[in-house]
């Protein structure tokens, strides 16, 4: 009978592992997805209209300027550095991804950005507001 019961809580264990894990996974894709669809191609296209889709409204970057001052910007300062009529279409931008890291509602990012003449190291904290996932911060330094 005690076999019985452990193989029971063991099954129940492992069942609520795996449907946890494939949750996360599921977040994470979410979260790629949205990185990709609106952050990075927002690089591309240099469109603060795609950063508008992914930046919560009380988002801040964090950067140290050349001189190692910490700077910061608004999300609306931030988005008038970007014009699309002034994109260089000849840049090719990748993004790799380095870690997404989910717990629940919050989830923190380490990507690269890069194209052939300059690139970041950005480290995102994000949170899922009603039911979709937003940049909330980033600190940021050029390669």
């Amino acid at each position: 009978m005690k076999k019985i019961v452990f193989f029971f809580i063991l099954i129940s264990l492992l069942s609520n592992f795996f449907l946890a894990q494939d949750q996360t996974d599921k977040e994470k894709e979410a979260i790629k997805k949205a990185i990709m669809s609106y952050y990075h191609e927002g690089h591309v296209k240099s469109d603060p209209k795609l950063y508008e889709k992914v930046l919560h409204d009380e988002w801040k970057i964090f950067y140290l300027d050349k001189n190692g001052q910490l700077k910061t910007a608004d999300k609306a300062t931030y988005m008038s550095w970007y014009d699309p009529k002034k994109v260089d279409k000849t840049l090719k931008w990748e993004t790799e991804f380095f870690y997404i890291d989910v717990s629940k509602y919050l989830a923190s990012v380490k990507l690269k950005i890069k194209n052939q003449k300059f690139g970041y190291i950005d480290y995102f904290n994000l949170m899922k507001i009603d039911g979709k996932w937003w940049v909330v911060h980033k600190i940021s330094h050029g390669l």
